[in-house]
């Protein structure tokens, strides 16, 4: 009896390799291509899927110098008080839709940040977990906010198979050298209907077509990978996850990330609102260092204001928003 090849074996290792076939759908043929704005990598697209990869990987034994202690702030405090008092916000908001949605048990946040959002979940009565790359981005979560953080490897980490209601990858699955093994990893941990939810860029909507390299959320290489809607459901459902919603508006990520890519584009200085916005510790550029520029900003960006609002709404109705969050339960 003949055995039929299936189209497509799922890639757990090797992905730093350049594959013959799309590490998401599986299609054979060749990727079109655009250079990065960062000097020495270009971003990697699938015809069929659109998933996108940032070409060379950066080696894992390197991808830390790309993490400096600037990259955090001092005391992992990145933004400047206004904002910050904002993302506690975001945060709190965020543990409030989950706690709609997971029942009250052990949760682990996958790239925790500061784990602003795991003290919110603790303070809603959950058994709050989260895992780091560094003991520096882990130090607020565990010394101020004193949460059970690991540091480490998540593939490799010492988490506790089907255990977790929730395991959450917000705005973090893009920075794994690869993806899918993460999900598979998601999927152990996670009881039999736990719900795993990933918040990344869209890689399909209509920001990543209309700016390419200047677009805000590509940041590479620090993301090694570049989603769309069809090649994440598509690794989801390889590994037996059943997706249950999706959402294409975030207040906290679209409008900034329309706003600072038509900077970009327009030809100021690359995410110069970007560092302006943070606090002194996390700077890269700052005002004194680019005076007309910022000069210029004051000017354009509430000029630009009106159209970001509109067109933020617009990609929202039509599903393309510049970011989407999944809710996937393990079958």
């Amino acid at each position: 009896m003949t055995t039929i090849s299936p189209r497509f074996q799922p890639e757990l290792s090797g992905q730093d390799k350049r594959p013959t076939r799309c590490p998401a759908c599986g299609y054979e043929g060749p990727e079109a291509s655009y250079p990065s704005i960062e000097p020495g990598y270009e971003i990697l697209t699938c015809p069929d899927c659109g998933f996108g990869r940032t070409w060379p990987p950066v080696p894992q034994g390197e991808i830390g110098r790309w993490y400096p202690e600037q990259y955090y702030g001092k005391e992992n405090v990145r933004f400047n008080a206004v904002f910050e008092r904002m993302i506690r916000w975001f945060r709190k908001r965020r543990a409030d839709v989950l706690h709609n949605r997971v029942p009250r048990g052990p949760v682990l946040d996958v790239g925790c940040g500061r784990g602003m959002m795991l003290s919110y979940m603790r303070e809603l009565g959950y058994e709050a977990h989260g895992l780091e790359l560094s003991e520096t981005a882990a130090h607020h979560a565990r010394k101020v906010l004193k949460l059970e953080v690991s540091a480490g490897d998540f593939l490799t980490s010492p988490h506790e198979k089907n255990r977790y209601n929730a395991v959450i990858f917000c705005h973090t699955l893009e920075h794994f050298a690869n993806p899918s093994a993460s999900i598979a990893r998601a999927y152990e941990l996670l009881k039999p209907g736990g719900v795993l939810w990933i918040a990344v860029p869209n890689f399909g909507s209509w920001q990543a077509r209309l700016f390419g390299r200047y677009w805000f959320h590509v940041d590479a290489p620090r993301h090694y990978f570049h989603f769309t809607v069809k090649s994440l459901d598509a690794i989801l459902q390889r590994h037996r996850f059943r997706v249950i919603q999706l959402d294409h508006f975030s207040f906290e990520q679209n409008p900034y990330g329309l706003l600072q890519s038509v900077l970009n584009a327009l030809g100021f200085r690359f995410n110069l609102l970007y560092s302006l916005l943070k606090n002194s510790t996390a700077r890269t550029d700052t005002a004194l260092s680019h005076p007309f520029q910022t000069a210029a900003h004051v000017i354009t960006v509430p000029l630009l204001i009106p159209f970001v609002a509109v067109a933020t709404l617009l990609e929202t109705a039509f599903k393309s928003g510049g970011t989407f969050e999944m809710y996937a339960f393990k079958e």
